[in-house]
């Protein structure tokens, strides 16, 4: 008879781990840290200054807030990409999943992917005695970089964006996560393979 180690097994996909901002290595992507100021009222926190240097402050076209709930995706099953713009994502409320993969040819890091986990305040908590402060970051997605976000967590998130351009429907591309294999996967990314264990 034989025995359960010797039985065949189904390999199943590893997790990917979430990373935080400062861990980000793909070439381009910049992170700021932003200091939240929390006190029994709420918080307060500067997003974009114009002498935010590294990360193009003085080019300020518009910004825009986005709330997502619980459970849910931009592009659940795509990448979303731009030729032109860059992105600058803050999160002061809640907790974001961000993806991102480089799609750019020529680039060093052509192909890594990395996801990373965004934090504000937590929206049940957004004031706190004593007063306290938070770090939370300014990430900003180059053109080319191909990314996605959704919640993992139990609570809205708000994300604030800064984009370098107005918005240009000719500028925003789509590409099916079944269009492109992740060499370090060996298969597409997929939200099933995010590992949704808190971060320290």
């Amino acid at each position: 008879m034989k025995s359960t180690s010797d039985a065949p097994s189904t390999p199943t996909p590893h997790p990917i781990r979430r990373i935080l901002p400062p861990r980000i290595q793909i070439g381009g992507v910049r992170t700021l840290i932003r200091s939240l100021h929390q006190d029994p009222r709420g918080f307060l926190v500067e997003t974009l200054r114009r002498d935010d240097q590294t990360v193009e402050g003085s080019n300020f076209v518009m910004s825009y807030s986005s709330v997502t709930i619980p459970g849910e995706y931009r592009d659940a099953d795509r990448w979303h990409l731009h030729k032109v713009q860059t992105d600058r994502f803050v999160v002061p409320l809640g907790e974001m999943t961000l993806a991102l993969l480089d799609g750019r040819d020529g680039s060093p890091t052509l192909d890594r992917l990395e996801v990373i986990l965004m934090r504000g305040a937590a929206p049940s908590g957004a004031g706190c005695s004593p007063k306290r402060d938070l770090e939370t970051y300014l990430v900003t997605i180059p053109p080319g970089v191909l990314h996605c976000i959704g919640n993992l967590s139990t609570e809205p998130f708000l994300l604030q964006n800064y984009p370098t351009e107005f918005y240009n429907p000719t500028d925003e591309g789509r590409l099916p996560f079944s269009a492109r294999v992740v060499p370090t996967l060996g298969r597409p990314f997929d939200w099933k393979l995010v590992d949704r264990r808190p971060l320290p």
